[in-house]
Formats: C-alpha cells, sequence, structure tokens
C-alpha cells in the first residue's frame, strides 16, 4: 500500500512541474465530428448496496449491452476534452462519456471488468482524502485502471460544498485534489466534477488559473461542443432507472 504521507510529501513539487501544462492529445480528423451531441452519463456505485444511488453489475452490464445496441461507443475523457476544444479529433458517430463520482472501491471491483468486458471506457472523479479510506478506491487501483485506458480527474479533496466556501479554501480544494492524482497516475489531470454540482464564477475562474480545463456538473443535459467548458451538463443514473436508452432521451435535453 502507498502511504498518504508519501504522495502528499511529493505533491508540491508535482503541481509545481506540471500544474501550468496543457494536455494535447493528437488524433486524426473525423469529418462532421463537431456537430456530435455527447450524453455524459453519471454513475457512483456499482454493487449491491441498497442506496438509490447503486446500481447491480448486472444492470450496470444491461446498460452496456443496451448501450452498444443502439450504436454507442465510449469515449475517454480526454478525447471529450479535445472535442470541446474544437480540435481535429476522430469521433464515433455515436459517441457518449461515461462518468463516476466519488471514488469507491466496487468501482475497480465491479465497473471496471465490465467496461473492459465490453471494450468501452470510463472516467473516475475521485475525493483525494479518501484514497486511503475503507472501501474506496486505492492508488493501486487507479494506476492499473489507468493502464487499462480509464481516465481519471478530481472530485476535489474533501467533497465539500465549493460554491459556499471562500476562494482560498476553494483554491485548495482544487490544487491540492489535482496534486495528488497527478503524483499517483504521473500525467496531468485537468477535469473536475463539482461536489453535489455545487459552483459558481468564483469557483469557475479558480479552477481555470490552477490548470482544469473542464468542469462537470450535475444539471441534466446532453453536451455540444458550444457547451460552457465548466458547466457542462451530465446524466444523473440511479437504481430505481427503467432502462439507460430511456433515461437519455428523458434527461438529455438540451
Amino acid at each position: 500500500m502507498i502511504s498518504r504521507r508519501r504522495f502528499i510529501k511529493g505533491c508540491i513539487s508535482t503541481i509545481i512541474a506540471i500544474s501550468s501544462s496543457q494536455f494535447l492529445l493528437q488524433a486524426p480528423t473525423s469529418s462532421g465530428a463537431g456537430n456530435r451531441k455527447i450524453p455524459v452519463l453519471v454513475y457512483h456505485r456499482v454493487g449491491y448496496t441498497t442506496d438509490a444511488l447503486t446500481v447491480t453489475p448486472e444492470r450496470f452490464s444491461n446498460d452496456l449491452d443496451s448501450l452498444q445496441e443502439r450504436g454507442y461507443c465510449s469515449i475517454s475523457l480526454e478525447q471529450f476534452q479535445n472535442f470541446l476544444d474544437d480540435r481535429n479529433v476522430e469521433m464515433p458517430e455515436r459517441p457518449i462519456l461515461i462518468t463516476f463520482d466519488d471514488g469507491y472501491l466496487d468501482n475497480f471491483e465491479h465497473a471496471y471488468p465490465i467496461l473492459r468486458k465490453h471494450g468501452m471506457v470510463g472516467s473516475f472523479f475521485v475525493i483525494t482524502d479518501m484514497l486511503w479510506t475503507q472501501d474506496r478506491l486505492t492508488p493501486e487501483n487507479i494506476v492499473e485502471m489507468s493502464q487499462g485506458g480509464m481516465s481519471f480527474g478530481s472530485h476535489t479533496v474533501t467533497h465539500r460544498d465549493l460554491g459556499s466556501l471562500d476562494a482560498e479554501s476553494i483554491r485548495d480544494e482544487l490544487v491540492n485534489s489535482k496534486a495528488v492524482l497527478e503524483s499517483v497516475l504521473g500525467k496531468t489531470v485537468n477535469g473536475i466534477a463539482y461536489p453535489r454540482g455545487s459552483y459558481n464564477d468564483v469557483v469557475v475562474n479558480i479552477a481555470k488559473e490552477v490548470g482544469y480545463v473542464t468542469g462537470l456538473t450535475v444539471r441534466e443535459g446532453i453536451c455540444i461542443k458550444e457547451s460552457p467548458d465548466f458547466e457542462l451538463r451530465r446524466i444523473p443514473i440511479f437504481k430505481y432507472d427503467s432502462g439507460i436508452i430511456h433515461v437519455i432521451a428523458n434527461r438529455g435535453h438540451m
């Protein structure tokens, strides 16, 4: 197990080295890519707990089956960011971004192998102060998942309501979580998912200043190239939902 002290100690030097860099992904041009509408799904847990934010592994697998039957192809967070940034990027005809908030251990135990089985990728937004906590992702889990094609972003250090914090506290949450994840992964982390969907102009401005390029909310909707980079809408998924295609149709409004 990688110790908390070891990663925290390395965070300051890591953030100085790479926080100002921009992630660049070269990809071939695909005609018509700019016209895509991209649903961004947000799951939390994949397991057998009884809360509304947990879907069973069987349900999650069925969701992916349904998406593939309808022609959806998952994309990475980096592909999604490049699409929004108007870079020439190859996109599938029906792209979809599959995200997970909070960084629960079941994301590694259940969601990750199911994604791999389907040949799909997910993007995981992690609360970094929970990395050394029971039932949460470990640094080793994150490295393995990254090597398996998964993407990672920040869900802050402590999951506090960013919209209610002062500027210094906001900066601490954004900078320190970014630094820890970059220390774990050895590469730039530049996506943030706002805890509880809470943000304001101060949050957005600080996120831009410290090196983030996208911010994901929990406001229902679908993303297009013209969507505000730091007010991106997602489609929340709950235990009680009747079917993933139905959910996208009903919550994926513009």
